[in-house]
Protein backbone atom coordinates (compact mmCIF):
# COMPACT_ATOMS: atom_id res chain seq x y z
CA UNK A 1 0.00 0.00 0.00
CA UNK A 2 0.99 3.55 -1.14
CA UNK A 3 2.20 6.12 1.48
CA UNK A 4 -0.94 8.18 0.26
CA UNK A 5 -3.36 5.49 0.03
CA UNK A 6 -1.86 4.49 3.98
CA UNK A 7 -2.29 7.95 5.26
CA UNK A 8 -6.16 8.25 3.56
CA UNK A 9 -6.82 4.97 5.22
CA UNK A 10 -5.44 6.11 8.95
CA UNK A 11 -6.98 9.21 8.28
CA UNK A 12 -10.53 7.42 7.76
CA UNK A 13 -9.84 5.38 10.76
CA UNK A 14 -8.64 7.63 13.26
CA UNK A 15 -10.08 10.61 12.07
CA UNK A 16 -14.03 9.79 11.27
CA UNK A 17 -14.75 9.90 15.17
CA UNK A 18 -12.79 13.06 15.04
CA UNK A 19 -14.62 14.47 12.13
CA UNK A 20 -18.13 13.69 13.26
CA UNK A 21 -17.32 14.81 16.78
CA UNK A 22 -16.04 18.33 15.55
CA UNK A 23 -18.84 18.40 13.02
CA UNK A 24 -21.54 17.84 15.88
CA UNK A 25 -20.26 20.91 17.94
CA UNK A 26 -20.12 23.12 14.63
CA UNK A 27 -23.82 22.78 14.36
CA UNK A 28 -23.88 22.66 18.08
CA UNK A 29 -23.45 26.47 17.85
CA UNK A 30 -26.28 27.19 16.04
CA UNK A 31 -28.31 25.45 17.93
CA UNK A 32 -27.24 27.20 20.36
CA UNK A 33 -27.44 30.62 18.24
CA UNK A 34 -31.27 28.85 17.71
CA UNK A 35 -31.92 29.73 21.36
CA UNK A 36 -29.59 32.53 22.50
CA UNK A 37 -28.81 36.05 21.24
CA UNK A 38 -25.41 36.50 19.89
CA UNK A 39 -24.91 38.78 23.61
CA UNK A 40 -26.06 35.29 25.73
CA UNK A 41 -23.92 32.98 23.45
CA UNK A 42 -20.73 35.19 24.00
CA UNK A 43 -19.63 33.24 27.17
CA UNK A 44 -19.41 30.03 25.54
CA UNK A 45 -17.64 31.17 22.56
CA UNK A 46 -15.02 33.27 24.94
CA UNK A 47 -14.32 30.64 27.79
CA UNK A 48 -13.41 27.84 24.42
CA UNK A 49 -11.31 30.70 23.18
CA UNK A 50 -9.83 30.89 26.64
CA UNK A 51 -9.60 26.51 26.98
CA UNK A 52 -7.01 27.00 23.44
CA UNK A 53 -4.40 28.69 25.23
CA UNK A 54 -4.84 25.73 28.74
CA UNK A 55 -5.30 22.60 26.01
CA UNK A 56 -1.06 24.06 25.05
CA UNK A 57 0.23 24.61 28.58
CA UNK A 58 -1.07 21.56 30.66
CA UNK A 59 -0.62 18.39 28.08
CA UNK A 60 3.12 20.68 27.59
CA UNK A 61 4.18 19.12 24.20
CA UNK A 62 4.11 15.10 25.73
CA UNK A 63 1.41 14.24 23.30
CA UNK A 64 4.18 14.96 20.44
CA UNK A 65 7.19 13.93 22.41
CA UNK A 66 5.15 10.44 23.36
CA UNK A 67 5.08 9.70 19.79
CA UNK A 68 9.07 10.90 19.28
CA UNK A 69 10.27 8.90 22.13
CA UNK A 70 8.49 6.07 21.37
CA UNK A 71 10.10 4.89 18.29
CA UNK A 72 11.58 2.39 20.31
CA UNK A 73 9.05 -0.09 20.85
CA UNK A 74 10.53 -2.10 23.84
CA UNK A 75 9.87 1.06 25.75
CA UNK A 76 6.92 2.86 25.40
CA UNK A 77 4.86 1.88 28.40
CA UNK A 78 7.83 3.64 30.25
CA UNK A 79 7.15 6.81 28.14
CA UNK A 80 3.65 6.33 28.10
CA UNK A 81 3.68 6.36 32.40
CA UNK A 82 5.94 9.42 31.90
CA UNK A 83 4.18 11.49 29.68
CA UNK A 84 0.62 11.09 31.53
CA UNK A 85 2.41 11.06 35.21
CA UNK A 86 4.00 14.95 34.07
CA UNK A 87 0.69 16.21 32.65
CA UNK A 88 -1.69 14.52 35.22
CA UNK A 89 0.35 16.50 38.08
CA UNK A 90 0.85 19.48 36.41
CA UNK A 91 -3.67 19.37 35.80
CA UNK A 92 -3.66 18.92 39.40
CA UNK A 93 -1.91 22.05 39.93
CA UNK A 94 -3.46 24.06 37.88
CA UNK A 95 -7.05 22.91 39.34
CA UNK A 96 -6.32 23.78 42.92
CA UNK A 97 -5.01 27.24 41.77
CA UNK A 98 -7.62 28.16 39.71
CA UNK A 99 -10.20 27.03 41.88
CA UNK A 100 -8.94 29.23 44.99
CA UNK A 101 -8.95 32.23 42.44
CA UNK A 102 -11.99 31.34 40.61
CA UNK A 103 -13.67 34.89 41.96
CA UNK A 104 -10.81 36.87 40.63
CA UNK A 105 -10.91 35.05 37.54
CA UNK A 106 -14.44 36.03 37.21
CA UNK A 107 -13.89 39.57 38.19
CA UNK A 108 -10.96 39.17 35.05
CA UNK A 109 -12.71 37.69 32.13
CA UNK A 110 -16.25 40.12 32.73
CA UNK A 111 -18.55 37.38 34.43
CA UNK A 112 -18.42 38.51 38.28
CA UNK A 113 -21.98 37.49 38.69
CA UNK A 114 -21.47 33.86 37.37
CA UNK A 115 -18.80 32.52 38.79
CA UNK A 116 -19.81 29.03 38.60
CA UNK A 117 -19.09 29.58 34.77
CA UNK A 118 -15.23 29.49 36.09
CA UNK A 119 -15.82 26.36 38.32
CA UNK A 120 -17.22 24.06 35.29
CA UNK A 121 -14.58 25.73 33.18
CA UNK A 122 -11.64 24.77 35.64
CA UNK A 123 -12.99 20.69 35.46
CA UNK A 124 -13.59 20.64 32.57
CA UNK A 125 -9.88 21.40 31.34
CA UNK A 126 -8.47 19.67 34.22
CA UNK A 127 -10.45 16.14 32.69
CA UNK A 128 -9.64 17.15 28.73
CA UNK A 129 -5.94 17.21 29.89
CA UNK A 130 -5.70 13.82 31.48
CA UNK A 131 -7.46 12.64 28.16
CA UNK A 132 -4.89 13.94 25.68
CA UNK A 133 -2.39 11.30 26.54
CA UNK A 134 -4.59 7.74 26.38
CA UNK A 135 -5.93 8.77 22.98
CA UNK A 136 -2.27 9.49 22.07
CA UNK A 137 -1.28 5.97 23.13
CA UNK A 138 -4.86 4.41 21.37
CA UNK A 139 -3.19 5.96 17.63
CA UNK A 140 0.10 4.51 18.75
CA UNK A 141 -1.45 1.20 19.38
CA UNK A 142 -3.67 1.60 16.20
CA UNK A 143 -6.74 0.54 18.16
CA UNK A 144 -8.71 2.34 15.83
CA UNK A 145 -12.08 0.77 16.66
CA UNK A 146 -11.38 1.70 20.37
CA UNK A 147 -10.66 5.50 19.67
CA UNK A 148 -13.57 5.59 17.72
CA UNK A 149 -16.10 4.07 20.14
CA UNK A 150 -14.63 6.08 23.02
CA UNK A 151 -15.13 9.74 20.83
CA UNK A 152 -18.32 8.18 20.30
CA UNK A 153 -19.56 8.09 23.32
CA UNK A 154 -18.37 11.42 24.56
CA UNK A 155 -20.39 13.09 21.34
CA UNK A 156 -23.72 11.22 22.03
CA UNK A 157 -23.51 12.10 25.59
CA UNK A 158 -22.60 15.97 24.69
CA UNK A 159 -25.03 16.54 21.66
CA UNK A 160 -28.17 14.58 24.18
CA UNK A 161 -27.08 16.73 27.10
CA UNK A 162 -27.19 19.45 25.33
CA UNK A 163 -30.19 18.85 23.87
CA UNK A 164 -31.64 18.00 27.13
CA UNK A 165 -30.50 21.40 29.07
CA UNK A 166 -31.52 23.43 26.41
CA UNK A 167 -34.36 22.36 24.79
CA UNK A 168 -36.69 19.97 27.88
CA UNK A 169 -34.67 21.09 31.61
CA UNK A 170 -36.16 24.54 31.20
CA UNK A 171 -39.83 23.72 31.13
CA UNK A 172 -39.74 20.91 33.49
CA UNK A 173 -37.67 22.61 36.16
CA UNK A 174 -39.65 26.24 35.30
CA UNK A 175 -35.68 27.61 35.46
CA UNK A 176 -34.51 30.26 33.14
CA UNK A 177 -32.58 28.82 29.84
CA UNK A 178 -28.96 29.36 30.58
CA UNK A 179 -25.44 29.33 28.70
CA UNK A 180 -24.48 27.78 31.66
CA UNK A 181 -26.16 24.09 31.13
CA UNK A 182 -23.76 23.87 28.14
CA UNK A 183 -20.46 24.15 30.46
CA UNK A 184 -22.19 21.11 32.19
CA UNK A 185 -22.83 19.01 29.80
CA UNK A 186 -19.37 19.44 28.27
CA UNK A 187 -18.38 18.13 31.38
CA UNK A 188 -20.42 14.97 32.11
CA UNK A 189 -19.36 14.14 28.61
CA UNK A 190 -15.89 14.50 29.56
CA UNK A 191 -15.85 12.74 32.43
CA UNK A 192 -17.58 9.88 30.95
CA UNK A 193 -14.42 9.68 28.13
CA UNK A 194 -12.25 9.69 30.69
CA UNK A 195 -13.33 7.12 32.57
CA UNK A 196 -13.52 4.60 29.34
CA UNK A 197 -9.81 5.70 28.23
CA UNK A 198 -8.74 4.71 31.74
CA UNK A 199 -10.25 1.11 32.01
CA UNK A 200 -8.54 0.38 28.95
CA UNK A 201 -5.10 1.81 28.76
CA UNK A 202 -3.71 1.53 32.43
CA UNK A 203 -2.92 -2.05 31.19
CA UNK A 204 0.39 -0.15 29.39
CA UNK A 205 1.18 1.79 32.14
CA UNK A 206 4.93 1.05 33.19
CA UNK A 207 7.27 2.48 35.19
CA UNK A 208 7.64 6.67 34.97
CA UNK A 209 11.59 7.66 34.48
CA UNK A 210 12.59 10.80 35.87
CA UNK A 211 15.83 10.66 33.20
CA UNK A 212 13.35 9.81 30.58
CA UNK A 213 11.26 12.81 31.79
CA UNK A 214 14.15 15.19 31.46
CA UNK A 215 14.47 14.64 27.92
CA UNK A 216 10.91 14.68 27.04
CA UNK A 217 10.61 17.96 28.21
CA UNK A 218 13.92 19.36 26.77
CA UNK A 219 11.98 18.26 23.71
CA UNK A 220 8.53 19.31 24.51
CA UNK A 221 9.10 22.55 25.83
CA UNK A 222 9.51 24.59 23.03
CA UNK A 223 6.39 23.12 21.71
CA UNK A 224 4.43 24.36 24.16
CA UNK A 225 5.74 27.97 23.32
CA UNK A 226 4.62 27.00 20.16
CA UNK A 227 1.33 26.00 20.66
CA UNK A 228 1.05 28.75 23.03
CA UNK A 229 1.95 31.16 20.29
CA UNK A 230 -0.86 29.24 17.55
CA UNK A 231 -3.24 29.61 19.99
CA UNK A 232 -2.91 33.47 20.09
CA UNK A 233 -3.27 33.26 16.47
CA UNK A 234 -6.35 30.83 16.79
CA UNK A 235 -8.30 32.50 19.64
CA UNK A 236 -6.69 36.02 20.65
CA UNK A 237 -9.21 37.81 17.84
CA UNK A 238 -11.95 36.91 20.48
CA UNK A 239 -10.65 37.58 23.10
CA UNK A 240 -9.00 41.26 21.90
CA UNK A 241 -12.77 42.02 20.92
CA UNK A 242 -14.17 42.08 23.89
CA UNK A 243 -11.90 44.70 25.55
CA UNK A 244 -10.81 46.61 22.07
CA UNK A 245 -14.48 47.24 21.00
CA UNK A 246 -16.86 49.41 21.91
CA UNK A 247 -18.60 47.33 25.51
CA UNK A 248 -21.90 48.52 23.89
CA UNK A 249 -21.13 46.20 20.92
CA UNK A 250 -18.65 43.89 21.46
CA UNK A 251 -20.78 41.15 23.32
CA UNK A 252 -22.98 41.16 19.74
CA UNK A 253 -19.77 41.30 17.57
CA UNK A 254 -18.00 38.07 19.45
CA UNK A 255 -21.35 36.08 18.91
CA UNK A 256 -21.51 36.94 15.74
CA UNK A 257 -18.05 36.72 14.85
CA UNK A 258 -17.47 33.40 17.06
CA UNK A 259 -20.74 32.27 14.94
CA UNK A 260 -19.28 32.99 11.59
CA UNK A 261 -15.96 31.75 12.51
CA UNK A 262 -17.52 28.24 12.96
CA UNK A 263 -18.66 27.81 9.07
CA UNK A 264 -14.41 28.21 8.39
CA UNK A 265 -14.60 25.26 11.02
CA UNK A 266 -14.37 22.85 8.18
CA UNK A 267 -11.36 23.42 7.06
CA UNK A 268 -10.15 22.64 11.01
CA UNK A 269 -11.76 19.68 11.08
CA UNK A 270 -10.31 17.75 8.18
CA UNK A 271 -6.90 19.25 8.99
CA UNK A 272 -7.39 17.48 12.86
CA UNK A 273 -8.52 14.58 11.42
CA UNK A 274 -5.23 14.16 9.12
CA UNK A 275 -3.29 15.35 11.74
CA UNK A 276 -4.43 12.29 14.34
CA UNK A 277 -3.23 10.01 11.27
CA UNK A 278 -0.25 11.84 9.67
CA UNK A 279 1.38 12.35 12.95
CA UNK A 280 2.45 8.93 13.96
CA UNK A 281 2.70 8.20 9.90
CA UNK A 282 5.31 11.26 9.94
CA UNK A 283 7.29 9.72 12.91
CA UNK A 284 7.19 6.00 11.36
CA UNK A 285 8.82 7.48 7.78
CA UNK A 286 11.26 9.62 9.65
CA UNK A 287 13.98 7.06 8.90
CA UNK A 288 12.94 5.95 5.52
CA UNK A 289 14.94 5.87 2.47
CA UNK A 290 12.16 7.64 0.30
CA UNK A 291 10.56 9.69 3.59
CA UNK A 292 10.99 13.26 1.87
CA UNK A 293 9.30 12.07 -1.40
CA UNK A 294 6.47 10.42 0.66
CA UNK A 295 5.79 13.75 2.27
CA UNK A 296 5.95 15.59 -1.50
CA UNK A 297 3.06 13.77 -1.82
CA UNK A 298 1.49 14.07 1.20
CA UNK A 299 1.82 17.84 0.77
CA UNK A 300 0.80 17.89 -2.72
CA UNK A 301 -2.89 15.80 -2.16
CA UNK A 302 -3.32 17.72 1.15
CA UNK A 303 -3.43 21.11 -0.33
CA UNK A 304 -5.57 19.85 -2.90
CA UNK A 305 -7.76 18.92 -0.53
CA UNK A 306 -7.69 21.72 1.48
CA UNK A 307 -8.26 23.47 -2.18
CA UNK A 308 -11.46 21.87 -2.80
CA UNK A 309 -13.00 22.54 1.45
CA UNK A 310 -11.95 25.69 0.64
CA UNK A 311 -13.68 26.23 -3.07
CA UNK A 312 -17.25 24.27 -1.69
CA UNK A 313 -17.68 26.33 1.35
CA UNK A 314 -16.90 30.22 0.14
CA UNK A 315 -18.60 29.50 -2.52
CA UNK A 316 -22.13 28.56 -1.10
CA UNK A 317 -21.14 30.74 2.20
CA UNK A 318 -24.64 32.28 2.07
CA UNK A 319 -26.70 28.71 1.49
CA UNK A 320 -25.44 27.13 4.57
CA UNK A 321 -25.33 30.26 6.91
CA UNK A 322 -28.84 30.58 5.94
CA UNK A 323 -29.54 26.76 6.58
CA UNK A 324 -27.97 26.84 10.05
CA UNK A 325 -28.62 30.05 11.27
CA UNK A 326 -31.96 30.96 12.06
CA UNK A 327 -31.59 34.59 13.87
CA UNK A 328 -31.76 36.88 11.58
CA UNK A 329 -29.54 39.17 13.77
CA UNK A 330 -26.91 37.29 12.89
CA UNK A 331 -27.23 38.77 9.12
CA UNK A 332 -27.77 41.73 9.80
CA UNK A 333 -23.94 42.44 10.45
CA UNK A 334 -22.68 43.47 6.94
CA UNK A 335 -18.67 41.61 7.50
CA UNK A 336 -21.03 38.75 9.05
CA UNK A 337 -20.32 36.09 5.60
CA UNK A 338 -17.39 38.56 4.23
CA UNK A 339 -15.48 36.45 7.41
CA UNK A 340 -16.00 33.14 6.12
CA UNK A 341 -13.41 32.36 3.14
CA UNK A 342 -11.14 34.61 4.57
CA UNK A 343 -10.86 32.40 7.96
CA UNK A 344 -10.96 29.14 5.52
CA UNK A 345 -7.89 29.98 3.27
CA UNK A 346 -5.71 31.45 6.51
CA UNK A 347 -6.81 27.61 8.40
CA UNK A 348 -5.68 25.94 4.83
CA UNK A 349 -2.25 27.70 5.26
CA UNK A 350 -2.34 26.42 9.04
CA UNK A 351 -2.48 23.19 7.53
CA UNK A 352 0.00 23.69 5.33
CA UNK A 353 2.20 24.61 8.69
CA UNK A 354 1.79 21.77 10.22
CA UNK A 355 2.95 19.84 6.91
CA UNK A 356 6.25 21.40 6.95
CA UNK A 357 6.58 21.27 10.62
CA UNK A 358 8.13 17.62 10.39
CA UNK A 359 11.81 19.08 9.91
CA UNK A 360 11.64 20.51 13.48
CA UNK A 361 9.80 17.58 14.81
CA UNK A 362 12.04 14.65 13.75
CA UNK A 363 15.40 16.35 14.07
CA UNK A 364 14.48 17.86 17.89
CA UNK A 365 14.83 21.70 16.86
CA UNK A 366 11.65 22.26 18.14
CA UNK A 367 12.57 25.46 19.30
CA UNK A 368 13.09 27.24 15.97
CA UNK A 369 9.37 25.72 15.69
CA UNK A 370 8.29 28.06 18.55
CA UNK A 371 10.28 30.88 17.50
CA UNK A 372 8.25 30.74 14.11
CA UNK A 373 5.07 30.27 15.85
CA UNK A 374 5.97 33.07 18.06
CA UNK A 375 6.72 35.24 15.47
CA UNK A 376 3.08 34.88 14.02
CA UNK A 377 1.75 35.42 17.63
CA UNK A 378 3.15 39.07 17.27
CA UNK A 379 1.73 39.89 14.02
CA UNK A 380 -1.39 38.80 15.26
CA UNK A 381 -1.37 40.67 18.47
CA UNK A 382 0.05 43.92 16.37
CA UNK A 383 -2.34 43.84 13.80
CA UNK A 384 -5.56 43.25 15.83
CA UNK A 385 -4.59 46.25 18.01
CA UNK A 386 -4.02 48.53 15.63
CA UNK A 387 -7.40 47.61 13.47
CA UNK A 388 -9.74 46.01 15.42
CA UNK A 389 -10.91 48.87 17.07
CA UNK A 390 -11.31 50.38 13.64
CA UNK A 391 -12.15 48.10 11.12
CA UNK A 392 -13.93 45.40 14.01
CA UNK A 393 -13.49 41.51 13.10
CA UNK A 394 -13.21 41.25 9.30
CA UNK A 395 -9.93 42.74 10.47
CA UNK A 396 -9.39 40.20 13.01
CA UNK A 397 -10.03 37.61 9.91
CA UNK A 398 -7.74 38.80 7.60
CA UNK A 399 -4.86 39.25 10.86
CA UNK A 400 -5.33 35.89 11.08
CA UNK A 401 -4.98 35.24 7.29
CA UNK A 402 -1.57 36.94 7.63
CA UNK A 403 -0.23 35.57 10.26
CA UNK A 404 -0.33 31.79 9.12
CA UNK A 405 0.50 32.97 5.37
CA UNK A 406 3.73 34.43 6.77
CA UNK A 407 4.33 31.32 9.15
CA UNK A 408 4.18 28.70 6.28
CA UNK A 409 6.63 30.84 3.54
CA UNK A 410 8.98 31.51 7.14
CA UNK A 411 8.97 27.59 8.05
CA UNK A 412 9.61 26.66 4.48
CA UNK A 413 12.75 29.07 3.85
CA UNK A 414 14.15 27.92 7.84
CA UNK A 415 13.31 23.84 7.03
CA UNK A 416 15.05 23.91 3.33
CA UNK A 417 18.49 24.92 5.41
CA UNK A 418 17.64 22.47 8.01
CA UNK A 419 15.88 19.49 6.60
CA UNK A 420 15.72 19.98 2.71
CA UNK A 421 12.20 18.66 1.01
CA UNK A 422 11.54 19.33 -2.66
CA UNK A 423 8.57 20.52 -2.40
CA UNK A 424 6.27 21.12 -5.79
CA UNK A 425 6.09 25.04 -4.98
CA UNK A 426 4.83 25.17 -8.69
CA UNK A 427 1.68 22.22 -8.18
CA UNK A 428 0.53 24.22 -4.97
CA UNK A 429 0.44 27.55 -5.77
CA UNK A 430 -1.17 26.76 -8.78
CA UNK A 431 -4.12 24.62 -6.71
CA UNK A 432 -4.21 27.39 -4.27
CA UNK A 433 -4.50 30.08 -6.98
CA UNK A 434 -6.78 27.99 -9.05
CA UNK A 435 -9.34 27.55 -5.85
CA UNK A 436 -9.50 31.22 -4.97
CA UNK A 437 -9.73 32.76 -8.71
CA UNK A 438 -12.81 30.87 -8.88
CA UNK A 439 -14.18 31.86 -5.36
CA UNK A 440 -13.41 35.53 -6.62
CA UNK A 441 -14.96 35.32 -9.96
CA UNK A 442 -17.93 33.52 -8.62
CA UNK A 443 -18.04 36.39 -5.81
CA UNK A 444 -17.31 39.54 -8.04
CA UNK A 445 -17.95 38.96 -11.35
CA UNK A 446 -21.06 36.64 -11.63
CA UNK A 447 -22.89 37.33 -8.33
CA UNK A 448 -26.63 38.01 -8.95
CA UNK A 449 -26.87 35.94 -12.38
CA UNK A 450 -29.50 32.98 -11.87
CA UNK A 451 -26.92 30.55 -12.75
CA UNK A 452 -24.72 31.30 -9.91
CA UNK A 453 -25.36 27.53 -8.25
CA UNK A 454 -24.63 25.83 -11.59
CA UNK A 455 -21.76 27.69 -12.27
CA UNK A 456 -20.34 27.33 -8.79
CA UNK A 457 -20.83 22.94 -9.33
CA UNK A 458 -18.73 23.32 -12.63
CA UNK A 459 -15.98 25.50 -11.24
CA UNK A 460 -16.09 22.64 -8.36
CA UNK A 461 -15.57 20.22 -10.81
CA UNK A 462 -13.11 21.72 -13.05
CA UNK A 463 -10.57 22.47 -10.04
CA UNK A 464 -11.28 18.92 -8.83
CA UNK A 465 -10.32 17.47 -12.41
CA UNK A 466 -7.05 19.93 -12.42
CA UNK A 467 -5.82 18.66 -9.08
CA UNK A 468 -6.28 14.82 -9.81
CA UNK A 469 -4.69 15.53 -13.42
CA UNK A 470 -1.61 17.44 -11.54
CA UNK A 471 -1.35 14.58 -8.61
CA UNK A 472 -1.90 11.51 -10.42
CA UNK A 473 -0.86 12.29 -14.53
CA UNK A 474 1.76 14.73 -14.01
CA UNK A 475 5.60 13.50 -12.99
CA UNK A 476 6.61 14.02 -9.70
Amino acid sequence: MSIIRKLASDTAIYGIPSIVGRFINFILIFFFAAYFTPALLAPQVEFYAYAAFFFVVLPHGMETAFFNFSRDKESYKDVFATAISSVGILALIFTFIMAISRKDIADFVGYSNHVSYVIWFILILAIDTFKSIPYALLRYLGKSKKFAWIKSVGILVNVGLNIFFVVFYPDISGVSRSIEYVFIANLIASFVEFILLFSDTWLHFGKPNFSLWKRMISYSWPLIVLGFAGMINETFDRISMNKLLPEATAKYEIGVYGTFYRLSMVMTIFIQAFRYAAEPLFFDQADKKDAKQSYVSIMNWFVFACGFIFLATALFKSEIAHVLIKKPEYFNHPDALIIVPILLLANLFLGIFFNLSIWYKINNKTLLGALISLFGAIITVVLLLVYVPEYGFKAAAYTTLISYFLMSVVSYFVGQYYYPVSYNIWRISVLLITAIGMYLASEYLMKGMEQTVLLNLVFIAVYISIGFWMNLRVRK
